[in-house]
């Protein structure tokens, strides 16, 4: 049996994490600012092959408006899930028997525009091969 490269998927929210934080009501009148180093990290994992969900609370009135930024800022991705609530985002997902000790839904919570400062993704995001 041949193994498989497992990559992974991010669930990524725009504001805040992608660009800097403005209020729904001002979008439209505000200043599009780019958190570029988490930009740059998501489309080199697009090109590595994993697999991008843009996330949002915004809601769906601003879907043009919101695919209209997200193409002037160069992200790639595959899905864009809007209309979420502004409360904790939680992820289930199960572990593989084969692969216990490797965490396969993980949560990083970035302070509101600082894009990456501080954090190691290498020590915690990362390919897999299972059976």
């Amino acid at each position: 049996m041949s193994k498989i490269i497992k990559t992974s998927t991010f669930f990524v929210d725009i504001d805040g994490t992608l660009v800097k934080y403005r209020k729904f009501h001002t979008l439209s009148t505000s200043k599009l600012e780019p958190i570029q180093e988490v930009i740059d990290f998501m489309n080199k994992s697009y090109d590595e092959g994993c697999h991008i969900v843009i996330t949002t609370a915004r809601t769906e009135e601003y879907r043009n408006f919101t695919i209209n930024e997200l193409s002037e800022i160069g992200i790639k991705y595959h899905q864009l899930i809007m209309g979420l609530g502004r409360g904790t985002r939680i992820v289930f997902n199960d572990k593989d028997p084969n692969n216990p000790d490797l965490d396969r839904a993980v949560g990083i919570n970035l302070i509101r525009d600082m894009g990456f400062k501080n954090i190691n993704l290498t020590s915690i995001i990362g390919s897999y091969e299972s059976d």
